[in-house]
């Protein structure tokens, strides 16, 4: 059964390679664009759906904060007058690179990566140069098996 559908998708895959290139220049253009604008709304309708998503998780957190606001009984974690978190800015979405902050220096990076490095290459030095002596259930070289 997966035989006839490996061969029927090679078939049409085939056909469809075909069927591409007796297109003329200006048809293959039209085709390409027509499936920029099909990824493009595919694309524009995934970033609506996750700002829906993030609108709809920050409604309910706020109607359970206000839920549990009005409560008298509710444990100390769970009081919204402890929340410290909930006017920061931190957790939005960023829509632009250039409202992400600035990253570490690359040389300091460079550097701690290089002091660890270090570290370890002399680590195995001194395993290296120890005096331990070989366990007495490997065989030796110099007795015989």
């Amino acid at each position: 059964m997966a035989k006839h559908k490996l061969l029927a998708g090679l078939v049409l895959g085939g056909v469809a390679y075909a069927a591409y290139h007796t297109l003329d220049l200006e048809q293959r253009e039209a085709l390409k664009d027509a499936a920029r604008d099909r990824y493009n709304a595919l694309k524009d309708r995934a970033v609506d759906y996750a700002f829906y998503a993030a609108d709809a998780a920050d409604d309910f957190k706020a109607a359970l904060d206000d839920r549990l606001a009005g409560k008298t009984d509710a444990p100390a974690w769970q009081d919204a007058s402890n929340d410290e978190t909930a006017a920061d800015a931190d957790d939005d979405i960023v829509l632009s690179s250039n409202d992400v902050s600035d990253l570490p220096d690359d040389d300091a990076a460079d550097d701690t990566a290089t002091e660890t490095t270090d570290d370890v290459a002399d680590e195995t030095a001194d395993d290296t140069t120890s005096d331990e002596k070989p366990a007495a259930d490997e065989p030796s070289a110099d007795k015989p098996v």
